[in-house]
Formats: C-alpha cells, sequence, structure tokens
C-alpha cells in the first residue's frame, strides 16, 4: 500500500509462544491498540485460532473488524453442527468472513483444469460430502 498509494500500514503477527526476550510478548509488530484490524489467516478449521486473535486484539485496545482468508472448506464446524466453522466465526465475532477462493469453487476449476487427475478432485469431492456444509 505504502508503495503504491502512500499509506502506511502497520502489521503485526502472533507469535504464538510469549517470549521474555527482545520485543517479548506474543504480538509481534506495530502497535494495535485504537487500530481497526483485519485479521488475515489462511483457513478456519474449528475457528479456535481466530476467536484467539479476536481476544487478544481486544485485549490490547484493537477493534477486530473482519477476517480474510485464502480457502473457506466451507466445513462443518462439527459433524453436529450444520453451520460452518466461517459462518460460526461470522456469527460469534460480529465481524464479517471473507475468502478469496472456497471449497466449490476449488471444486469448479478443478472439473474444468486438465492439469490435475480425477483423483484429485475425486479427494476434494469425497471430502467435502463427509465434511462440508
Amino acid at each position: 500500500l505504502y508503495s503504491d498509494f502512500g499509506v502506511d500500514v502497520g502489521f503485526a503477527y502472533d507469535r504464538k509462544e510469549a517470549k521474555d526476550h527482545g520485543e517479548g510478548g506474543k504480538l509481534v509488530g506495530a502497535s494495535m491498540e485504537n487500530k481497526r484490524i483485519l485479521v488475515v489467516d489462511d483457513v478456519i478449521t474449528a475457528g479456535t485460532a481466530i476467536r484467539e486473535s479476536h481476544t487478544m486484539l481486544t485485549a490490547v485496545g484493537a477493534k477486530p473488524v473482519a477476517v480474510a482468508i485464502a480457502l473457506d472448506r466451507a466445513e462443518k464446524r462439527s459433524l453436529d453442527d450444520p453451520i460452518s466453522a466461517v459462518q460460526a466465526v461470522a456469527r460469534d465475532l460480529e465481524i464479517p468472513v471473507v475468502s478469496i477462493v472456497s471449497l466449490p469453487q476449488l471444486q469448479a476449476f478443478l472439473r474444468n483444469s486438465s492439469d490435475y487427475s480425477d483423483d484429485i478432485l475425486a479427494s476434494v469431492t469425497e471430502y467435502r460430502s463427509q465434511y462440508g456444509v
């Protein structure tokens, strides 16, 4: 954003384990206090990591406003729950969750691509039928 638009946007990441030296703590990078935050992750499985990030960010005075994920696997939160983990995070945290690609889009791509074997599509389709919403 800075090189193209002159907008300086800080970022931070979750270290997962707190350190007692250097920057210390779990959150590394720019201060998130009083900032509107977009949380970025690769996928949401059960939503645990996103919920933990939300808790950590609000504890330092940040305001998470949305979550962006690379792939929405359209996966059930649990085998007994009819909504997806993505839907549950959006509902529970009251923020939008957007994905770059969804599992149905990936299936359509695989169906129309000659670069991948039918076995890969069959595997993704089986996964979706077992775990998908």
